[in-house]
Formats: structure tokens, sequence, C-alpha cells
């Protein structure tokens, strides 16, 4: 099935051979680009409002450049591919985060998981660093968080998904989608780094991208339901003041899994009977 041919206007320009991958290639060699001039200067911050900026801004450089390819690419304007064709379909993806979140911690309970309180607001896991102010340091990262969900749904689904998917169809897009969403969380520069985010967040990454490009799919491209979900799934991971006392290794791994797998399934047959 062609993805562009399903679902009409405002796709990008077919394209054959690798000059499809080709934009796509692009926007994760600026990523790193970004990394590699952000990493030294990642150890200059001794707080933590500076740092959110910084980070902030990496995320604007990267919307920027996704904005610029995705309208060099489309045969439509910006405005057009932004605007909210279902105000339902977008208030859905922020209901399925609210349900996502719950379903994880249902599963979390049910294989022996146990919440443990902590401070708020906090700053998870920048706690080493100083504040100027707890509260403007909280909101700083909440900016961070959803404004990063915005530029990487505008880079990774708005552009790289339509682009492929308009060439292989959609189950290649979304594969491949998920496959650059999850490298450009990948800091290559720091080796440590690397091999802890392979063991503490890859799984939820590759599992994430996953369902939010089956949700674009399935809401017809629209950008606004998988922003909702992304944002509102942000929100959730800064401001929840709570983290879970496993009872054994992957415990977490195992609740991300299958609460992805039965959110695909609860999308799949709602959409489809609606």
């Amino acid at each position: 099935m062609n993805f562009c041919s399903k679902h009409g206007e405002g796709h990008l320009t077919s394209e054959s051979g690798l000059k499809t991958f080709l934009g796509p290639s692009l926007l994760l060699i600026v990523t790193y680009l970004i990394y590699l001039v952000r990493y030294p200067m990642w150890w200059l911050f001794t707080s933590v409002e500076p740092l959110f900026m910084m980070l902030i801004l990496s995320y604007l450089i990267v919307l920027i450049f996704a904005l610029l390819l995705l309208r060099i690419d489309s045969k439509t304007t910006l405005s057009n591919a932004f605007r909210i064709r279902s105000y339902p379909m977008a208030l859905i993806g922020v209901m399925l985060a609210f349900l996502f979140q719950g379903l994880w911690f249902l599963v979390s309970f049910a294989i022996g998981s146990k919440i443990e309180f902590v401070a708020f607001p906090s700053l998870k896991g920048y706690e080493n660093y100083a504040v100027y102010s707890v509260l403007l340091g909280f909101i700083l990262y909440l900016v961070f968080s959803v404004f990063g969900a915005f530029a990487e749904e505008v880079a990774y689904r708005r552009y790289v998904q339509s682009r492929i998917s308009s060439r292989y169809g959609y189950v290649v897009g979304i594969s491949v989608t998920t496959l650059f969403f999850s490298l450009q969380h990948i800091h290559i520069f720091e080796l440590n780094w690397v091999e802890r985010f392979l063991q503490t967040q890859f799984i939820y990454v590759l599992f994430f991208g996953i369902f939010v490009g089956y949700l674009f799919f399935k809401s017809k491209e629209n950008i606004w339901s998988i922003f909702g979900f992304h944002a509102i799934t942000n929100i959730f991971n800064v401001s929840l003041p709570i983290s879970m006392i496993t009872t054994f290794q992957f415990a977490n791994q195992l609740a991300t899994v299958t609460s992805f797998i039965l959110m695909i399934l609860l999308l799949h047959y709602f959409l489809s009977k609606n």
C-alpha cells in the first residue's frame, strides 16, 4: 500500500533509490554535529538553568533544519502541513498518554514493583547540578521536555516517516523512522552514556517510536495527535514525584514492552472500528 496515495494531500514527493534517505541522514548528521559541539560545553555548566537553555537551543536548531527539509521536499505549505485536520484525533493523543501511564503502572504493580515517593518539584537526572531557583529550573525542564517533543515529532514523524512511507509504504516508514529516532537519542561521543542508555532507556525509546509512528499513520498524519501523546508523556516523566522499586533487573523494560504492545492493539482496534 502506498502511504501517500492512501492519505491524500500534503505528502512528500515520491523519490527513487537512496535519495529518499538523503534528507533523513542529513538530519541525523546535523543532530550528531550538535552533540559534538554540545558535549564539551556541557561540563562548563554548574547550574541547571543555563544547561536547559542550551538543550532548548539545540532542539531549536534541529527543528529549523527539519522545517527547511520539509519545506524543500513537500508539495504543500508548512501552514497546511501543520493544520489541525481533526480536533478529536488531536485530543485522542493526549488521552492515550494518560492511558499509557496508567497501563504502565498497572503492569509494574502486577510484576511486583512498588512506588516510592520523591520530592516535588524535582530535577530527575540533574540532581548533581546547582540551581538558582528550583521552581525556575523545573519550569525550564518542562519547557525543554515539551519543546523537545515537538521538535522530534516534526523531524522524525512529520518529515522522515512521511518521506520514507511515500516511497516504501508505512511499515518500512515506521521501522526506518524508529531506527533514526532511536539513534538520535544516543550521545555517541560519551561511551559511558551510551552504555547506560542501552541498559536503561533504549527499549523505551524503541517501542515509543514504534507506537508513535503507528499513531501517526492511523491518525492520517495528524502531527498534533502524536505531539499531544509525546508532550504529555514527557511531562509525566519529568514531573511525577514517584519512582519505581523493582523486584528484578528488567522489570521496567518488561512493563514498557507490555504496555506499548497493549496500546498498539487498542489503537488498531479502536481506529479500525472508527
